[in-house]
């Protein structure tokens, strides 16, 4: 019976100090519960929920859709430019299709600027199903370079989407000054700011 009530209490002690490791290590992590369509190549809706566990939310980054990624080391560059890459929304393509003429190109519809706010936005032709990752870089000449990388989905189709960038502009006494915008790299697309 001593033998039996020892190995009882040694358990019972051994769970709860585990008990109190393991609530130790979960107080710092960061759980995300994910709710989607189990088949998305039928009709019928049947969602299943994922769970999953960050170690601890700085490491929380989850993706969806047509989104910025965040905190790059391109983007920190470009803060010293005094430029900060707020959000990124996909629109509807700026352009005719008749205006295509068999040539289809990345273009910069247009540029919009004020004191405090840079928004541009331009046209893309890429597969239809696709989101958008998408970040900037700034270049030593003053180049801004918008960048975006088609990802998701693979149709059978193309289509033009907008891209719209909206960048917060501080200014400091040692600001870099941007001199232009291109898209992903593509001096064909490079566009002169206004002064």
């Amino acid at each position: 019976m001593r033998c039996t009530m020892f190995i009882l209490i040694v358990f019972i002690f051994t769970v709860d100090l585990y008990g109190q490791q393991n609530e130790d290590l979960t107080k710092y992590q960061d759980t995300v519960f994910i709710k989607h369509n189990k088949d998305w190549t039928i009709d019928k809706l049947n969602y299943i929920t994922d769970t999953v566990i960050f170690e601890t939310g700085m490491r929380r980054h989850i993706l969806t859709g047509t989104a910025i990624l965040p905190w790059t080391m391109n983007q920190e560059v470009a803060k010293g430019y005094g430029l900060y890459f707020n959000k990124v929304s996909r629109s509807n393509c700026q352009k005719d299709e008749y205006e295509y003429s068999g040539v289809i190109e990345d273009s910069i519809y247009s540029i919009n600027t004020t004191d405090t706010s840079l928004a541009i936005n331009i046209s893309i032709y890429e597969n239809c199903c696709y989101d958008f990752l998408c970040d900037i870089s700034v270049d030593s000449m003053g180049i801004l370079n918008l960048i975006y990388l088609g990802y998701g989905t693979y149709c059978f189709c193309n289509c033009c989407f907008g891209l719209d960038y909206h960048l917060s502009v501080l200014k400091y006494k040692d600001n870099l000054e941007i001199k232009a915008v291109m898209i992903n790299g593509n001096r064909k697309t490079l566009k002169q700011l206004k002064k």
